[in-house]
């Protein structure tokens, strides 16, 4: 397959892959949720830790330089370790990496050298390992470069109930909190016009904050890329936290219009999806730069 066809990042719990429409491919082995393109990089989220439970700390961020004409992936560049192995998206808001540190219920916020780093409990203090009951699943951040969106998936919570989503100020602290029609939500994208576009992931669908926009299949959506004229979704089967390294996914491509353009199955369960080339509404500082 050219490597030409490649456009988006895909990360997945059995490692890094390209893809495109006519199909994908594996490049990197290892254990991969959060994922982010910044110039001509990807950074990445790895856990060192099968057991993203276990108190062991081999969470690290790695910077992977970004060949454009091979679509592959330069020598890794760790750029931050000593990280919990649960946590999930990562982004940069406004030139800062931000790490949701979805089992410790906070956001990591590194300065732009990494040489330190603040922490925020936006939805408060909390621990999925102790039973808390403010424990709320934080597994994901999004926005439009002004405005700053924080999942709530309650993913796992009992009873179910409906995801949430936060809205920060620019010191991280929640200024609005509003309830999503989905559960075990992910990815919060922010589309040109301020609508917020989501993963309804426990019913397959894609959703906004009136209600479902479109049934994506019968897995459990996670994973979403808006670009200008694309939209990329992730899908994964779904089991018990043991069965979960070896769930497998899909990955379906189509237009701004959600007309159908491509879909095949994936050998691993997509966690993160970003267009190779950075120009995606999934970034948070994207229309910061344009």
């Amino acid at each position: 397959m050219p490597e030409a066809a490649f456009t988006h990042l895909v990360a997945s719990r059995e490692g890094l892959y390209v893809a495109g429409i006519a199909g994908c491919e594996r490049r990197r082995d290892g254990l991969y949720f959060g994922a982010t393109i910044r110039d001509g990089a990807a950074w990445v989220f790895e856990s060192l830790d099968a057991d993203l439970h276990a108190p062991t700390s081999r969470g690290r961020i790695l910077r992977l330089p970004i060949d454009p004409a091979t679509a592959g992936f330069g020598p890794a560049e760790v750029v931050a370790d000593g990280l919990d192995n649960g946590c999930h998206q990562i982004d940069f808001v406004r030139g800062q990496l931000v790490v949701v540190d979805t089992y410790r219920q906070k956001l990591v916020v590194f300065s732009e050298d990494f040489s330190t780093c603040t922490v925020h409990y936006p939805a408060g203090q909390a621990d999925a390992d102790t039973g808390d009951t403010g424990y709320v699943h934080m597994n994901g951040i999004g926005g439009d470069g002004r405005e700053l969106y924080v999942m709530l998936s309650h993913a796992g919570v009992q009873p179910a109930r409906p995801s949430e989503v936060l809205r920060l100020d620019a010191g991280f602290n929640q200024v609005e909190r509003f309830t999503l029609p989905g559960l075990m939500c992910h990815d919060l994208v922010v589309l040109e016009d301020g609508r917020l576009i989501a993963n309804g992931s426990m019913g397959g669908f894609l959703i906004d904050r009136q209600g479902i926009i479109a049934q994506v299949d019968n897995l459990l959506t996670r994973g979403l890329s808006i670009g200008t004229d694309d939209v990329v979704i992730g899908s994964s089967t779904f089991g018990d936290r043991e069965r979960r390294i070896a769930a497998t996914g899909r990955l379906t491509f189509t237009g701004r219009d959600l007309a159908l353009r491509a879909r095949y199955d994936l050998p691993a369960a997509p966690t993160q999806i970003r267009r190779l080339d950075g120009r995606d509404l999934s970034i948070f500082d994207y229309r910061a730069t344009i």
